[in-house]
């Protein structure tokens, strides 16, 4: 265990990068100095005026220098970027791109008529940033300088070599920083800024010199090395694509992948099947296992297997060896004859599995493990469970990266009451949010990595996208039901589990902070989405023991990263107060994924074990078929 001397080293690209010459926010507040990195400021309009950490700062003396650089994605197409920002996110990128409406989302007329306002109003901010742009330019023209260092999309030595190519791109970098500078400066709100910053970030990225296959100089090369083939390849891909539903590049070669064979293969059995999920429960892989069991809860708008990738990346397999007896909820694909199926019947499913487990195992406790939208359910359900005076069937409750509170968060920028009812109507109508659309805005929310990474893949290499597991599971797309969108854009909007009374299931109003079971929460260090501060917010909103810990890496990749991989890390400290900063300046970093920490985390609360099962099910619920069941084979076309 290493422990660099400050968070921002510990932490590494979780906190924005200023690049050579950016500039930080300055915030002085009363005659007290502190950078963006410690404060979090924003702007409201009409009477509300700024606020810092949910202070009200109309009376409080401001001023600011420049506003932080935004965290922008630099596109190198490893395989860690790729999964980091395309694998799917759960529920947040559902109502995100259900209310940011796909590709009309990308003209925003209000917006754009606010920006050109306050340019209008402060017309420095854009003219002191072109006039710098203009000696970045004349500095360009003059010579020759390093460009895959600042963009790995020109990584290519001819993008350094060539002198046209090499001012090409530098000129295109530089641009494009540009652009997202005055965007980042512009006196503008919060909301507007992120709206705006999607078709902003789908421009650039459209733009880059390395999509045209007249400039991109790899293309070129490969297209000598293969006599032209690849050209004819490039085209094929096109027309394969654009075939299927999302009309978007691949992302992935879905070739060798086999549900059951080469991935979601650990051994298990179907012990129930009800309208929404059937029940697996995986063998045992010791002679002994844990007395208390655990449900491991998948998000119900994406499929389980992101829990059972190969043996390798199996979070299912791992446990099973650590002698944990699991079980996980495969959700069904739904279509329009589960319109009516909203947060009460996700909930009601969850409380019969929990007592299908105990009444399997034998247990009078179940852990319950969430994640991603899973965890937005088990927090419900743990609630639920607290407000029927019923909590003892939980042992512990785990929530990993699932945003709660939705105060400022990315999903809050495009939606408001008008987008939302018009999100939930266009829904109605179909019975579900569509997973093509899903795909397509979400693709649009990370254009580099989500479109034209493969544009260039895919066309301009005329290559095969790689063959990844994550990636694979990220292109098996699930629909959400209309009732869950509705539910849950509802409840973002009101915020409502924040609210003692905000959500009520069944008949009963929750309160999480009635929930007293030990509740373990997990983030993910770079999820966009989901992000990691405000998967902290959560900690303020259970009672009980609580314990945080941060995992290194994108939503997905978080999960499912195994401990003995090289770029597994993870981050634990104690829990003074509610200020993530805080907290991660104290916290430790260690070594290795999640994985083992949560285990050991379970074995010092349940500690007692008993003979493995030799068959599994029971009287009640007997095996059904093997697993990964029938759920999820059902594929969207």
């Amino acid at each position: 265990m290493n422990q660099p001397s400050s968070a921002s080293a510990r932490l590494g690209s979780v906190r924005p990068k200023t690049r050579a010459g950016g500039r930080a926010l300055v915030v002085e507040l009363g005659g007290i100095v502190g950078s963006s990195r410690q404060a979090n400021l924003t702007t409201t309009s009409g009477s509300g005026g700024p606020r810092l950490a949910g202070c009200d700062l109309r009376h409080a003396r401001i001023s600011i220098s420049v506003r932080a650089p935004h965290n922008r994605a630099k596109v190198g197409m490893s395989d860690d970027t790729r999964v980091n920002n395309s694998a799917g996110a759960g529920f947040e990128a559902v109502v995100t791109a259900a209310a940011s409406r796909g590709l009309g989302g990308l003209l925003p007329p209000e917006e754009l008529r606010t920006l050109a306002r306050a340019l209008a109003g402060d017309p420095s901010v854009a003219l002191d940033r072109l006039s710098a742009l203009m000696a970045e330019h004349a500095d360009i023209a003059s010579r020759k300088g390093d460009v895959g260092g600042l963009d790995a999309r020109f990584a290519d030595p001819a993008w350094h070599d060539n002198p046209l190519l090499n001012m090409v791109a530098r000129s295109y970098v530089a641009s494009s920083e540009a652009v997202l500078d005055i965007l980042d400066e512009v006196d503008v709100d919060w909301r507007t800024r992120e709206r705006l910053r999607m078709p902003v970030d789908n421009l650039l990225a459209a733009l880059a010199p390395t999509n045209n296959p007249l400039l991109n100089p790899a293309g070129w090369k490969e297209a000598l090395d293969t006599g032209g083939a690849s050209i004819l390849r490039g085209f094929a891909n096109f027309a394969r694509d654009m075939s299927g539903p999302t009309k978007l590049p691949s992302s992935v070669d879905r070739a060798d992948f086999v549900l059951g064979e080469t991935i979601a293969a650990t051994p298990g059995k179907v012990v129930r099947r009800e309208r929404l999920y059937e029940l697996i429960e995986y063998l045992p892989q010791t002679e002994e296992v844990d007395a208390v069991p655990v449900l491991l809860t998948p998000s119900p708008v994406n499929k389980y297997y992101l829990v059972d990738l190969e043996p390798e990346h199996s979070i299912v397999a791992a446990h099973l060896r650590e002698g944990r007896r699991v079980f996980v909820p495969s959700w069904v694909q739904p279509d329009a004859s589960h319109a009516d199926v909203g947060f009460e019947a996700y909930v009601a499913s969850l409380v019969e599995a929990l007592e299908s487990v105990a009444e399997i195992s034998g247990s009078e406790r179940v852990h319950l493990l969430g994640l991603c939208g899973g965890g937005q359910v088990a927090l419900m359900t743990a609630a639920y469970l607290a407000a029927v005076d019923r909590q003892d069937l939980l042992a512990t409750l785990t929530l990993g990266i699932a945003v709660v509170d939705f105060d400022e968060a990315h999903t809050m920028a495009f939606l408001d009451e008008e987008t939302g009812e018009r999100a939930v109507a266009q829904a109605r109508e179909r019975g579900v949010f569509s997973a093509a659309d899903t795909a397509r805005s979400f693709a649009m929310m990370r254009p580099a990595e989500g479109i034209w990474s493969g544009v260039v893949n895919n066309y301009v290499m005329g290559r095969r996208p790689p063959k990844l597991a994550l990636l694979y599971w990220a292109s098996d797309q699930t629909n959400m039901t209309a009732q869950f969108g509705s539910d849950m854009i509802g409840t973002a909007l009101a915020n409502g589990l924040t609210k003692p009374g905000g959500v009520t299931i069944l008949g009963q109003p929750l309160d999480t902070r009635q929930i007293t079971v030990d509740t373990y929460v997990l983030g993910a260090s770079t999820d966009h989405i989901s992000p990691w501060k405000h998967c902290f917010r959560t900690l303020a909103m259970v009672g009980g023991e609580r314990t945080f810990v941060l995992a290194g890496g994108g939503h997905a990749i978080a999960i499912s990263r195994p401990p003995e991989h090289r770029k597994s890390m993870h981050w634990t400290g104690e829990i003074t107060g509610t200020d993530p900063d805080a907290w991660l300046e104290a916290a430790e970093k260690h070594a290795g994924s999640w994985w083992r920490h949560w285990s050991e985390w379970i074995s010092t609360r349940t500690p007692d074990k008993v003979p493995a099962p030799t068959e599994p099910g029971s009287a009640a619920y007997p095996p059904l078929c093997d697993a990964p069941g029938e759920y999820v084979r059902v594929v969207l076309t």
